[in-house]
């Protein structure tokens, strides 16, 4: 039997999917010896998601525009109603998964990390109550350790060191989702749908992203424990539950098969320990509302990587240091996602009928609010918008839920009519 082999970096980095790899780029621009220990034989693979994401938020990311597919027209669906948003500039995209990934990667080793595919971690290296490390395998399958002051979990779902130091104790509510990836000839490729109801999704949605050469990615998202239903049976049996979309699938052949799960009880309550951070789906830092985890990885990924290398380099990396990073991403995102999680929380439950009631409030949106609400921009400004075309909300059994939104957006006193009425429109 193999000894175990004895390493050493600066920063460790489980996991090389976007959080880990934004967190590779950062650590190692800081001047940290950055590795990153992925399980997987190649970056990018398998795929766990269908890719929706922001324009804006590549660019602010420096991703490419040829990694990302523009999407011009947004149609919801539910099961007797429907509304589409066209937009002359678009906002959203569907991303190339894969290639995105791997141009990050690709980023992280010109900055000076190590990437090391085939190399699943097992567990942490724990001394006197501190991660000191991690131990696992290399790519022979042999056993290994690695030692460093500072170790970031970017392990995804699995929060494969969070859950085993006890920072959280894992996912008991998820998102499950299955989709395939088709060669659809016949599929309008500027056009997104967002599906909605018991008979496609229940507890969910389905969705169809188109990315480019004919290529759309098709899947259905349920929430586990919310009900006990299996997406890949959806999956199989959509055509026959939506048969008005048919004609748009007519020819397809699919080329890809993805499942995934995905945090949906919001962010965890701590990011970090002495010698730990966490990033990404591990500290469930993704949007509840439709299930979109990538940019918020980035995001993550890059202000955790960098709040490493400092610690690293100052000699200081216990909680109290490596903090820094977790109240800087939670003064950026944490109100959003938290208000992210109410809304999720509520329209899991909707009824069909109460699904087509809320495509009836979606009409009355412009495109740039319906889009804010999506991406989950939330403020007093969209929040009035939305009641300025919307005023029955605050008559129905919603005026609590507004209330609710508009106490965490930081406002203490309840929303009137009159103001509403006073609002200017936007």
């Amino acid at each position: 039997m193999s000894s175990v082999t004895g390493k050493t970096a600066d920063v460790i980095i489980v996991g090389g999917g976007p959080a880990g790899l934004a967190a590779a780029e950062a650590a190692a621009r800081g001047g940290a010896r950055v590795v990153v220990l992925e399980r997987q034989k190649e970056i990018g693979y398998p795929i766990h998601t269908s890719g929706g994401s922001w324009i804006a938020d590549m660019q602010a990311l420096g991703i490419p525009d040829s990694l990302y597919y523009p999407i011009r027209k947004v149609t919801f669906l539910s099961p007797n109603n429907a509304v589409s948003f066209d937009y002359a500039t678009p906002v959203c995209c569907v991303l190339d998964v894969r290639g995105v990934y791997q141009h990050v990667a690709a980023r992280a080793v010109q900055a000076g990390a190590a990437i090391y595919p085939a190399s699943p971690v097992e567990g942490p290296l724990v001394e006197n109550g501190r991660i000191v490390g991690v131990r696992g395998k290399n790519a022979l399958n042999e056993p290994e350790e690695w030692r460093a002051p500072v170790t970031i979990d970017c392990s995804g779902f699995s929060s494969t060191l969070a859950t085993r130091v006890g920072l959280h104790g894992g996912y008991h509510r998820y998102g499950y989702g299955a989709e395939w990836d088709l060669v659809a000839p016949n599929y309008p490729q500027d056009e997104l749908y967002l599906i909605m109801g018991s008979n496609v999704a229940p507890a969910g949605y389905a969705w169809a992203f188109p990315h480019g050469h004919g290529r759309v990615r098709l899947g259905v998202g349920v929430i586990r424990p919310d009900v006990d239903e299996d997406a890949r049976e959806y999956l199989r049996s959509f055509m026959a539950r939506l048969p008005q979309l048919a004609p748009a699938f007519a020819g397809a052949s699919p080329i890809e098969y993805h499942t995934g799960l995905f945090p949906s009880e919001g962010t965890m309550p701590r990011f970090v320990q002495d010698g730990l951070l966490t990033a990404g789906d591990s500290a469930g830092q993704g949007s509840t509302l439709v299930g979109e985890g990538i940019r918020f990885a980035l995001y993550a990924g890059a202000l955790a990587g960098a709040t490493a290398a400092q610690a690293a380099q100052r000699g200081d990396t216990t909680a109290g240091a490596l903090g820094a990073y977790e109240r800087a991403w939670r003064a950026r995102f944490g109100r959003d996602l938290d208000i992210a999680l109410l809304v999720n929380q509520r329209i899991a439950a909707y009824s069909d009928a109460q699904w087509d009631a809320s495509l009836d409030l979606l009409k009355r949106l412009t495109p740039a609010q319906a889009a804010a609400a999506i991406r989950g921009d939330f403020s007093l400004k969209l929040i009035f918008g939305i009641l300025r075309r919307n005023p029955a909300l605050l008559h129905k059994g919603a005026r609590a839920f507004v209330n609710t939104i508009v106490q965490r957006l930081g406002r203490a006193q309840p929303v009137t009519e009159a103001e509403v009425a006073a609002t200017l429109d936007v």
